[in-house]
């Protein structure tokens, strides 16, 4: 698979808004550090000239702008836009690092439900994966009730119904949300390659991969090549697979696919048996989400972010900065 194009995207007919771990704050850099419009900044948030004053003059009202922006999380906004520019992306969500890295999947977990909780409305359809920090955002996602609204496992599902399984993430969510869930019903993984197209060929799995193509959303993470990742440490795919991976190329698997440090799919048999909506369908998904954080992830994130023209990067502050020193 090629690397997809940047391209504009849109969710629900509008734009992919921008969006900030810090959204006052963002609203002043773009205006008093950018010289940015009130009009053009309306436009890029999708809200109205309005609320971009009043946002502004609340800024100066709380101390935020003196004759410089002086916020704390000012920083955390230069990384956004350093990101965005960079690898032009629709936005960059930044937090800081936790003290404690053992805490870095819940401080990126809770920034995306609170991505999920503004951007998730009624008729909105979304395309998740699963991973830990995907399952540590659901403790922070607030409960309410959508309106034709549907959430979409994009990988199959694991006998053993423990937090790795993909498809509790889906569930949990669509629970949260009030809204119905469709799930792949057959292992992530299978030992036949053959096996995965007769799978596909079943209408209710068929079902459920043109619900993913017509996603407004994909959220996805990302895992390194290593034992440590959740794929290998919990034994999704045997570690003993990981030099030939190497061999061929892998820098990191999404949806429990290897590819290359290009976005493409690599010549190995485990990608013929991988039982998940294929990654030329996710990349297509109008707003193409990814969480991920730490620096062990640099290779794999970059890889990430050629694989689908990526919309939105949530992450941390020092994998934003480490990412930014990557040439």
């Amino acid at each position: 698979m090629q690397p997809t194009a940047k391209k504009k995207r849109k969710t629900a007919g509008r734009d992919v808004p921008l969006v900030s771990s810090e959204i006052n704050v963002k609203t002043a850099w773009l205006y008093y550090v950018e010289g940015l419009t009130q009009e053009q900044i309306a436009e890029k948030l999708n809200v109205s000239r309005v609320k971009v004053m009043r946002t502004l003059a609340a800024c100066t009202a709380e101390g935020v702008v003196v004759t410089t922006i002086n916020a704390q999380t000012a920083g955390q906004v230069a990384l956004e836009r350093a990101l965005e520019e960079r690898f032009g992306l629709d936005s960059a969500v930044v937090v800081p690092t936790p003290g404690d890295a053992g805490h870095l999947e819940k401080a990126i977990g809770h920034a995306v439900a609170l991505y999920l909780g503004e951007q998730m409305q009624d008729g909105m359809t979304l395309a998740i994966g699963g991973g830990a920090t995907l399952h540590a955002s659901l403790a922070y996602l607030g409960r309410r009730q959508l309106q034709n609204a549907s959430v979409i496992g994009l990988v199959g599902a694991l006998p053993h119904s423990q937090w790795i399984n993909p498809s509790i993430v889906a569930a949990k969510v669509a629970d949260i949300f009030g809204i119905d869930s469709y799930q792949i019903t057959a292992p992530v993984m299978l030992h036949d390659p053959a096996l995965r197209d007769l799978l596909w060929a079943q209408p209710e799995l068929l079902d459920v991969r043109t619900r993913a193509a017509n996603a407004d959303i994909a959220l996805l993470t990302v895992g390194e090549i290593s034992r440590d990742a959740t794929i290998f440490r919990h034994g999704l795919v045997p570690p003993s697979l990981i030099p030939s991976l190497r061999a061929k190329g892998a820098a990191a698997n999404v949806l429990s696919y290897f590819i290359d440090a290009q976005g493409r799919l690599v010549d190995h048999e485990v990608n013929d048996r991988v039982m998940a909506i294929g990654l030329d369908v996710v990349g297509a998904i109008p707003n193409v989400v990814l969480a991920a954080g730490g620096r062990h992830k640099i290779a794999a994130i970059r890889a990430a972010l050629n694989a689908f023209g990526t919309n939105v990067l949530i992450t941390d502050s020092d994998t934003a900065e480490a990412l930014m020193a990557v040439g």
